[in-house]
């Protein structure tokens, strides 16, 4: 272990010297503040597995001579030992077979056991110390750049991850106020988030809604095709009920057909879409509604396979619910990918707590958003999707709910990005 001490006029030169000479792996031990600035004692870490033995050998010798053995008179004979039978068994002026040597196990092995817990008391040790630095880093920014720690505490009480809110405060200029700073943070969020336009109620398709179940794929097919109806009429949509597994779900389908004057074709197995497909070459729109498939199912990598089977000839779409976790929507869209969606319909929004998580994972996945659902309104509750509102109504969702980040969190989120920018 190296241990340094460092003087500096203020915090931040202190911890720049830190790194300079130990490197960023350095902790710092202690702090305080003296008549010319602040003083840093820090230490640069080491391999605390060193201290384990990795072989221990004992000697064991190539071999023993027996004593001669002698008579002793003794009213009661002791008992004899495993040396003294060996000796009475061999033949005079023979060297009996050596003693087997019993290796030192236990001190070692308590050795061993002691050299883990201090291993634990100094991985405890570190983690305190990271604690305590992230700390001094998070208060010195505060102190230097107060703008930006009020922008990441504002986009953590939006809900947006970490790593997505230190690289948008990143891009924020020195020297910005709050409401410039604001409008870059939305800006570069906003840009992050792609969508596709209203390409399907313009252009067309053959578009196959997939996702869990009840995450909304009926009826937000059912607000498309009301839509494409008002716009186009219903001569040029198809409607297609693949969903067998739900009770009900082709009956839906078929009610909504009958409304809207259009045809619906059932279909019991997806392997059967690419001969119905071939059959609707004529038609502008077909849309799909395929059964809801749990991400952890056995059932769905297959059912995926036959999907993407069909990939020059079907477009498919997830369906995700805004008002899930981001780590289940992250989840989703692994599981799903085998079927290689080319986008996704965002739904309950107006049922979302946050909508900072979600559009973290659907930016970090760069899975365009087609369209956003926030109602059970047919079909007003389905419009396009556009990034700057999805942002924005984040940051209204979260003044809505009176969303508050804890300084504590904030500390422990972005004390390493506080100490990158020192």
């Amino acid at each position: 272990m190296k241990i340094t001490r460092h003087t500096a006029p203020d915090m931040r030169q202190a911890l720049r010297a830190v790194r300079e000479r130990l490197g960023p792996e350095a902790v710092i031990l202690s702090s305080r503040r003296t008549g010319n600035g602040v003083e840093v004692t820090a230490a640069m870490d080491f391999d605390a597995e060193a201290l384990v033995p990795t072989e221990i050998e004992t000697p064991v010798p190539s071999s023993a001579a027996a004593p001669a053995p002698q008579a002793i008179a003794s009213p009661a004979p002791a008992a004899p030992t495993a040396a003294s039978a060996i000796a009475v068994a061999a033949p005079s002026g023979s060297v009996p077979p050596p003693m087997a040597a019993t290796p030192a196990v236990a001190p070692f092995a308590g050795l061993q056991i002691a050299n883990q817990a201090m291993e634990s008391e100094l991985k405890t040790m570190r983690r305190m110390l990271e604690t305590q630095l992230a700390q001094l880093a998070w208060n010195d920014l505060a102190r230097r750049a107060p703008i930006h720690t009020e922008m990441l505490r504002e986009l953590t009480e939006i809900g947006l991850a970490p790593d997505l809110a230190a690289e948008v405060v990143a891009g924020i200029p020195t020297g910005a106020d709050l409401t410039h700073a604001r409008r870059v943070a939305i800006a570069t969020i906003a840009q992050r988030v792609l969508v596709t336009g209203d390409r399907w109620l313009a252009q067309g398709g053959r578009v196959a809604l997939i996702g869990p179940t009840g995450v909304g794929k009926t009826t937000t097919l059912a607000k498309l095709a009301v839509r494409w109806v008002l716009q186009h009429g219903a001569r040029d949509l198809a409607l297609v009920a693949a969903d067998s597994a739900r009770i009900g779900a082709q009956d839906q389908l078929r009610a909504l057909g009958q409304l809207l004057g259009a045809p619906v074709h059932v279909v019991e197995d997806l392997a059967e879409l690419p001969a119905l497909l071939a059959r609707l070459t004529r038609t502008r729109l077909v849309l799909i509604d395929t059964p809801g498939l749990s991400q952890r199912g056995h059932a769905l990598g297959a059912r995926l396979e036959a999907l993407a089977a069909d990939g020059r000839e079907l477009e498919t779409a997830l369906v995700l619910a805004a008002s899930t976790q981001a780590g289940a929507i992250a989840e989703t869209i692994a599981r799903f990918a085998p079927a290689s969606p080319a986008s996704c319909v965002l739904t309950k929004v107006d049922e979302a707590a946050s909508l900072g998580g979600a559009l973290s994972v659907l930016a970090r996945s760069q899975l365009p958003i087609s369209y956003v659902s926030e109602g059970q309104r047919v079909p007003e509750d389905l419009r396009p999707a556009r990034a700057l509102e999805l942002v924005s109504s984040a940051v209204q969702l979260a003044k809505m709910t009176g969303a508050a980040a804890d300084e504590d969190l904030l500390k422990r989120r972005f004390g390493e990005f506080a100490h990158a920018l020192a």
